[in-house]
């Protein structure tokens, strides 16, 4: 069953997930819920912010015996001062200075999210875990987790409440930070839901208010569940 610790008390789970905050953490458990029908054997942890998940993978990186077999990490892709066509390229640039040269790595980050395994050469497969990693929201584009939800919603839907919440911030109405467009969108939508006062995206995907499932919603739970499975890393169902 998926349990949800400080990072003290998670330390010593053998399959991790790190995550940017409780939002993201609850929500992707929860995605691993409804596409697979079971209960994530990983602990997810709440990092809360993107240089913690970074920071805490280089801990378990350096360490003489990990206690981990698999570290899996979800990061948006939304490096200050990003744009569109380098918000990956950066974040991944990030990433694989904190991995090291203990792993091999594509050229570029893959589009279905990335497993590696430590180089057999180098140190002993076993005395490093394998790295799972998906940036937010779809691998390939600047983003964050609402990004992705937004995604999932009909054309229509996700047009129609853009549209509304640009229109509160030209007309000064909202108050929002233009990166958190999404943010904003997607409370939105789950304020016209019912019922309107849903405290979490994880209560709002388990009422079924982002049930299409379509890209990253399939995709996510799927890598997560292969790369942090109990079994060998490689189980899929």
């Amino acid at each position: 069953m998926a349990t949800h610790h400080s990072l003290l008390s998670a330390k010593e789970s053998e399959f991790l997930l790190l995550v940017e905050g409780p939002s993201d953490l609850h929500a992707v458990v929860q995605l691993v819920r409804l596409v697979h029908k079971a209960e994530p054997s990983f602990v997810a942890i709440d990092c809360k912010n993107d240089d913690g998940v970074l920071d805490q993978l280089s801990i378990r990186l350096v360490q003489p015996e990990p206690a981990q077999k698999t570290v899996g990490l979800i990061l948006d892709a939304d490096i200050d001062g990003s744009t569109e066509k380098d918000a990956v390229r950066r974040r991944w640039a990030q990433l694989k200075n904190r991995i090291g040269a203990n792993y091999a790595f594509p050229e570029d980050f893959p589009e279905e999210g990335l497993i590696i395994d430590p180089r057999p050469g180098r140190r002993a497969i076993g005395t490093l875990p394998r790295i799972g990693a998906w940036l937010m929201p779809n691998n390939k584009a600047f983003g964050m987790f609402e990004d992705l939800l937004l995604d999932s919603l009909g054309d229509r839907e996700k047009s129609y409440t853009s549209d509304v919440v640009k229109q509160a911030k030209t007309d000064n109405v909202a108050t929002f930070q233009p990166s958190h467009l999404s943010k904003a969108a997607v409370r939105t939508y789950m304020a016209w839901q019912e019922p309107p006062d849903l405290p979490h995206l994880s209560f709002a995907i388990r009422q079924g208010h982002f049930q299409k499932h379509r890209g990253g919603m399939q995709a996510i739970p799927r890598l997560a569940w292969r790369a942090l499975s109990s079994s060998d890393g490689l189980t899929d169902s």
